[in-house]
């Protein structure tokens, strides 16, 4: 049985033009692992939870519920795209189907650079968590060196194959779910007994800016940088099992189970605090409460786990930027196709890892200290988003294939609000003046993405053709 779904899947990609050269490995639970943990709210939370308490209060925290309905609406759009289109670099290939060459061009340079950008930011988030375990502060050339050590390390993981990988993130989605389950029940229950809750910080807002509805739209970069990247697991279609049945589900559970326990978790987190502006001050405010909460050996061991949750997702966000380069260069659309499409022994694009890992080297030596790390992957990802619904909405009727899971009655109302909401967050996330540098990121890698097309174009396609 498992041969003949196995041979039924390689059917889908030989009738897209392609040969089957990758290694199908990955169950339900692989799969889910991947959209988890590439979300890791743990990871989410820890990098942006400062900054909203500083910018907009508690009461900031409610814009969770809020980004996890609109991001809900857009898993449903990309289950059905992924039933239909079970291809590697899936938002590049669902592009690639539904509109013009240039389009497709730019939704998988926008992807390939959000998760390029993302993982620096990742990695700079985990560098309080280290100091805290650590006992003191790393200086700059520490800081380096141990960006250096991990990239290097998800280099040699990643090109080693996709199975190890997918061990790995299996563990690190063990750790965050001990991390979010054990630890926030400890905390409900330490309060419960102490009876130190309190509520009514999730009224509270700060004295300045006024208006405050400015500094509470700020907020959504917290859940906007953490409810992103659940189509993940349509970039390895090709590297799962029965990825038409398997894939949909996983975006889609991964999605609702990320939102309601990340939600959860926020709100116990915030009634622990006993106070709210030495928490706000504090460089490491997550630690602090679990620290006055639970003692010193618990928070070590919530942190263990935060580090190698953050580690499975910058991992993740190499590997997945690394095929989406693959699937461009098979169709002879990125620079040097012959050398970035070419597939290990290991049955990996090594060389588009390879890039990948230089690229992040870069950008953490050059931008590690900005917010923009991690606003600008979520300007350019959401536009990928909302280039990709509108033409699901145009175009989604002509593809031929018949999806394994399809919103049938729910298509416009799905397609018209998750339109409204990218258009929104992207709005939300380019006009204020703190994220004007994410907005010029965003906007030079467009430039930079379209220049390059045009090489593609002239130099690389036409002497292929």
């Amino acid at each position: 049985m498992e041969n003949t779904q196995i041979h039924e899947e390689d059917q889908d990609i030989i009738e897209a033009g392609y040969k089957p050269q990758l290694q199908r490995t990955l169950g339900f639970f692989s799969s889910f692992a991947i959209s988890f943990s590439f979300m890791s709210i743990l990871m989410g939370i820890f990098a942006g939870y400062g900054y909203v308490l500083n910018k907009s209060g508690p009461f900031g925290l409610w814009i969770w519920p809020i980004v996890g309905l609109g991001q809900l609406l857009v898993s449903l759009i990309f289950a059905e795209m992924a039933s239909r289109i079970p291809l590697t670099g899936s938002l590049y290939n669902w592009n690639t189907k539904l509109s013009s060459p240039a389009t497709s061009w730019l939704v998988g340079w926008f992807v390939i650079f959000a998760y390029t950008i993302a993982a620096p930011g990742i990695i700079a988030a985990m560098i309080p968590p280290l100091q805290t375990l650590w006992g003191g502060e790393f200086t700059k050339n520490i800081i380096f060196l141990i960006a250096f050590a991990i990239i290097a390390l998800h280099f040699l993981i990643s090109v080693y194959g996709v199975r190890l990988a997918a061990y790995l993130n299996k563990l690190a989605v063990i750790a965050e779910l001990i991390a979010l389950v054990v630890f926030g029940v400890l905390l409900a229950l330490v309060l419960f007994a102490k009876g130190d809750a309190h509520p009514e910080l999730f009224t509270t807002i700060p004295a300045t800016p006024i208006p405050y509805w400015p500094a509470f739209l700020a907020a959504i970069l917290l859940p906007a940088f953490t409810i992103f990247g659940f189509e993940s697991p349509s970039d390895l279609s090709e590297e799962t099992l029965s990825a038409k049945r398997i894939v949909p589900r996983s975006i889609i559970s991964s999605v609702i189970v990320s939102v309601v326990l990340g939600f959860l978790f926020l709100v116990v987190l915030t009634l622990s605090i006993s106070n709210l502006g030495a928490i706000s001050s504090a460089t490491d405010p997550i630690s602090t409460i679990m620290s006055s909460q639970l003692g010193v050996i618990a928070t070590e061991i919530f942190l263990i786990c935060v580090v190698i949750a953050m580690f499975a997702v910058s991992l993740l966000n190499m590997m997945l930027s690394s095929r989406i380069i693959f699937a461009m260069a098979r169709d002879t659309n990125f620079i040097a196709p012959t050398f970035f499409k070419k597939i290990s022994s290991r049955q990996v694009p090594a060389n588009a890892i390879a890039i990948i890992a230089l690229i992040e080297l870069i950008t953490f030596y050059f931008f590690s200290g900005l917010i923009a790390l991690y606003a600008a992957p979520v300007i350019l990802l959401f536009t990928a988003y909302l280039i990709t619904v509108i033409n699901f909405a145009r175009k989604s009727k002509t593809i031929s294939s018949a999806p394994t899971f399809s919103l049938g009655a729910w298509h416009w109302p799905a397609v018209i609000l998750a339109t409204l909401w990218l258009i929104a967050a992207i709005a939300i996330l380019t006009i204020p003046e703190e994220f004007h540098l994410s907005a010029q990121i965003a906007g030079g890698v467009t430039i930079f993405g379209l220049l390059l097309y045009g090489v593609v174009k002239k130099f690389v396609s036409s002497t292929s053709g």
